[in-house]
């Protein structure tokens, strides 16, 4: 799945998530980060929704009123290998990674990035 790039403080909010496991409305983020504002994490949480990194779990109560309460769709592990591959694509386009290769000077390096490369060409062919 192609994710969409996040906002410094969308991810925020996705690390917030992430790390407490658990529904959340959109006070508790204000409540665990102080330099969060209420108005900005509710943005953010919009955002997220749209772009289906987070889908509300349940409507709850929040004192006397309904709030939805929201949960992660998206793993930290995933969003960080998709981001990850769009470096490498980044390098790859650019050549900085072929640059890299190039100026690499320990044969050990080297040699693990070519055992690697090994390895997943052999996975690759196997599936074809």
């Amino acid at each position: 799945m192609k994710y969409k790039k996040l906002t410094q403080s969308q991810l925020h909010i996705m690390k917030i998530l992430w790390n407490e496991k658990k529904p959340m409305i959109a006070s508790d983020f204000v409540q665990l980060d102080s330099s969060l504002n209420l108005n900005s994490v509710q943005s953010a949480l919009r955002s997220l929704l749209k772009k289906n990194y987070i889908e509300v779990s349940d409507i709850v109560y929040s004192g006397k009123v309904l709030t939805r309460s929201y949960i992660p769709v998206v793993s930290s592990e995933d969003y960080a290998s998709e981001n990850i591959n769009g470096v490498v694509k980044d390098l790859l386009s650019s050549n900085i990674l072929f640059q890299y290769v190039e100026s690499e000077n320990d044969i050990e390096v080297i040699e693990r990035l070519q055992k690697k490369l090994e390895e997943r060409k052999k996975a690759l062919e196997r599936k074809s």
